[in-house]
């Protein structure tokens, strides 16, 4: 399936925020396509500041997208005459993930949600795109609406595999928000005990002070890993384990979960790796390939690889990209349900003057330079001033 394009009519303008290979962002001015007869331009009002969006800003990696913004939620501003399923002023959410062709990303494959106008091109023929939701997801926490639902598939998948080991514990690998809501749909869901191994930045200290976490229970990444997972467990191992982390660090985290994790437990991979072929102890995984298998939630049950570590233990590994419309939909309910919760990971809602900024500081983090607080999640606010 074509990917959206931007129209080649142009005549107005709006700002987006652009890359730029030194600063991570430029606040530039953009030519707003015109809405054609079979179209819908979308007004964003608030885009998350995802960590895929950080690491190709500090070209950790690949995108073709000049403007990048894949977590969002926005208006319908205007709607081409031949189009019946969108109204003007319709709250839309965006799915990024095209579930025939994963490959295809919002944000990464072509121009994403960092900037006022948003063209989709064809809308009736790209309804994976947007989806209608309430006026009331219109705030900061509809950008959570697909980690939410990311995650809602993460322990589906889990469960799959672990519901038949007995006890539920799980570990997340990762201190940044798609860890942290993993860690709390996995606890919503029916995993008695969850632990964080966390990287060397300070977000583990903001997940334990706000009470997503005892500090009993995270475990730094350094040191005797499956030691202290599996002495947190009272001696006993993990049924799954949520890799949620930086590009560079999937391998090393994936081998360390191979020294706590279960005989026939799951690994997934929400993250990814570059270059994609990650190498474990008793062989090689190519992420890409094993992402692909479970494609914007289809199989619903899942779709698993066996490995055999070199110590022998037979495990599942499986991995996932984009999300599937009903977990779209689960997502906004636990979100509603569970707002307070949710709500609390977003630390910094800025407007687009300030994002520039922000992305800057969130790269300096990655990079092991960042100063001052940490932020856990930002949102970016856009056209505050016409809605």
């Amino acid at each position: 399936m074509r990917a959206p394009q931007i129209s080649s009519v142009r005549t107005k303008k709006h700002l987006a925020l652009t890359r730029n290979r030194y600063s991570g962002a430029d606040l530039s001015t953009a030519i707003t396509p015109e809405c054609g007869p079979d179209d819908v331009l979308i007004a964003p009002r608030f885009v998350g500041l995802c960590g895929t969006d950080v690491q190709v800003c500090r070209r950790g990696q690949e995108a073709v997208a000049n403007i990048l913004g894949h977590e969002g939620v926005g208006i319908v501003v205007e709607v081409g005459r031949a189009v019946t399923s969108w109204k003007q002023g319709d709250a839309v959410v965006f799915n990024p993930v095209n579930p025939v062709d994963p490959d295809e990303v919002l944000g990464l494959s072509y121009d994403g949600l960092f900037q006022e106008r948003v063209l989709i091109q064809n809308a009736e023929s790209v309804s994976w795109l947007i989806h209608r939701i309430s006026h009331r997801m219109l705030k900061p926490i509809g950008t959570l609406i697909v980690p939410v639902a990311t995650a809602i598939y993460s322990a589906r998948l889990a469960s799959t595999v672990a519901g038949s080991l007995g006890m539920r514990r799980a570990v997340v690998v990762g201190d940044g928000p798609i860890a942290l809501i993993n860690s709390i749909v996995l606890r919503l869901s029916v995993y008695r005990s969850v632990q964080m191994i966390h990287g060397s930045s300070s977000r583990y200290r903001w997940a334990v002070g706000n009470g997503y976490f005892e500090p009993s229970n995270v475990i730094p990444r350094t040191g005797l890993v499956a030691e202290s997972v599996k002495r947190n467990f009272g001696g006993m191992e993990s049924e799954a384990v949520i890799v949620c982390v930086p590009a560079e660090a999937t391998e090393q985290s994936a081998n360390d979960a191979l020294g706590y994790l279960k005989p026939g437990g799951l690994i997934n991979f929400v993250s990814s790796s570059f270059p994609p072929v990650i190498s474990l102890s008793g062989g090689d995984v190519n992420l890409s390939e094993l992402q692909r298998r479970n494609s914007s939630g289809l199989p619903s049950a899942g779709a698993f690889e066996e490995f055999v570590s070199s110590a022998g233990k037979l495990v599942n590994i499986s991995g996932q990209r984009g999300v599937s419309s009903s977990d779209l939909h689960a997502g906004i309910e636990l979100l509603t349900g569970n707002s307070q919760l949710f709500k609390s990971l977003i630390t910094d809602v800025v407007a687009m003057d300030k994002a520039v900024s922000a992305i800057g500081n969130s790269i300096d983090w990655a990079l092991g330079r960042g100063d001052g607080v940490r932020s856990m999640k930002t949102v970016i606010e856009l056209n505050k001033d016409v809605f």
